[in-house]
């Protein structure tokens, strides 16, 4: 029994927790309905915005080995403009969906809970994000709740700065994205985390493969014309669209989003898209012109390659006539080096 709380201890200390597929004999897994995980972000430095994760999923081997990964993808506002812009801008979850924390707990540390409700202990860990690996240490708080559960939470908010993830470009667009308004490059994180073993492994297990099978409904399911234009007019400020230089020839760092965009397209089987090339100025007018006209029609035969009726899809090119920026500088001709999309009207 004490061996067992000691072990339950180790993977409640967990503060950002994700997946694991071991032996659920020798795990505690995360119950992910009783669970919370925030990110709050400031804008303007008054405006504080709270999300939620609610992907979850993660264990704790009695080793002390423990995993947590969060799916980026399912950051929730319940503001869905907002949510997209921070899968899209931020996250770039069309490269990086998961978040994944690791730690190796220390078990000696934990035995305390067999004979006290609650301890503090200082967890530290690895949180890779956003193709970038972090050390970390924080103080969380691990209750017992009963012999076969136990809680983790955090005793205060730990703090991701952007720079520390090549996450600045994003906290630029974001800020972009809602007409210049400062966002501070930092994020609070805070969670509230159930791990469960013993006889309660069954029920997890079943939730999550209900959770998975939901998701991958909600994958696929129709959207509404609406949200397809939400996704495509964030998507369309991505700069995530790579050609070779002077080439219509796409590049093959521009698949994870062209991936997504098709999946949108087929998503909105009622909606007509329209994809169309800008270039800076460099160059001449109607050379821009045919660029910009040849690039578009590379992105359309991606889409249609990927699924999309060409009868629902068009493409034109505006060469350097509708600049989002000042040609005076590499920045802002990369800018308008661009691929937008549109929901055309019925």
């Amino acid at each position: 029994m004490r061996r067992q709380l000691a072990t339950l201890m180790m993977a409640i200390a967990l503060p950002l927790v994700g997946t694991a597929t071991a032996n659920a004999q020798q795990e505690w897994l995360l119950n992910a309905n009783a669970s919370h995980f925030y990110m709050q972000t400031a804008k303007n430095n008054t405006t504080i915005e709270t999300q939620r994760f609610t992907g979850l999923d993660g264990s704790v081997r009695r080793n002390g080995d423990a995993t947590l990964k969060i799916d980026l993808i399912s950051v929730k506002s319940n503001i869905d403009v907002r949510d997209v812009r921070m899968r899209y801008l931020l996250f770039e979850t069309f490269k990086f969906p998961q978040a994944e924390i690791t730690a190796k707990l220390d078990m000696q540390k934990l035995q305390d809970l067999t004979s006290q409700i609650r301890i503090a202990y200082p967890l530290k860990f690895k949180l890779s994000l956003h193709g970038v690996e972090r050390e970390f240490e924080a103080p969380v708080t691990v209750t017992r709740i009963t012999d076969q559960s136990v809680s983790v939470t955090s005793a205060e908010p730990i703090i991701v700065t952007a720079e520390d993830f090549n996450l600045t470009a994003g906290i630029a667009k974001l800020s972009e994205a809602v007409g210049g308004i400062p966002i501070v490059a930092a994020t609070s994180i805070s969670f509230d985390l159930v791990f469960e073993t013993g006889e309660k492994i069954p029920a997890i297990e079943a939730a999550r493969a209900e959770t998975q099978r939901r998701v991958r409904a909600e994958e696929t399911a129709t959207i509404s014309t609406e949200a397809c234009e939400t996704r495509f007019s964030v998507i369309s400020t991505t700069q995530a669209i790579y050609f070779k230089i002077g080439s219509a020839e796409l590049d093959h760092s521009s698949e994870p989003l062209l991936n997504s965009v098709a999946d949108i397209a087929n998503r909105c089987p009622s909606a007509r898209v329209e994809v169309t090339g800008h270039t800076d100025s460099v160059g001449g007018r109607e050379a821009n012109r045919s660029l910009s006209t040849n690039r578009a029609s590379a992105v359309v035969g991606y889409l249609v390659q990927h699924g999309v009726p060409a009868t629902r899809i068009e493409s034109t090119g505006y060469g350097d006539t509708r600049p989002i920026a000042a040609n005076d500088s590499e920045e802002h001709r990369a800018k308008n080096r661009r691929i937008e999309f549109r929901v055309l009207p019925k």
